[in-house]
């Protein structure tokens, strides 16, 4: 099971973030803000080691570290 260890959200802090993660943020994909985009979001950033949540307005916010 995989913890959460950050506090900040890096969604404001672009530049801390590896290729591979902000790779996935800028994906055409997630421009149209729905929740199964918001579910396929943090399950590819899962898969890198990241997570996030999302609002109810489907707008994702609280990005974090995942620590193994």
């Amino acid at each position: 099971m995989q913890t959460e260890i950050e506090e900040i959200d890096l969604f404001d802090h672009w530049e801390q973030l590896p290729m591979e993660v902000q790779e996935i943020l800028n994906d055409e994909k997630y421009v149209d803000e729905t929740y199964d985009n918001c579910r396929d979001l943090i399950q590819r950033l899962e898969s890198v080691g990241y997570t996030c949540d999302y609002d109810l307005s489907a707008q994702p916010f609280g990005l974090k570290k995942l620590e193994n």
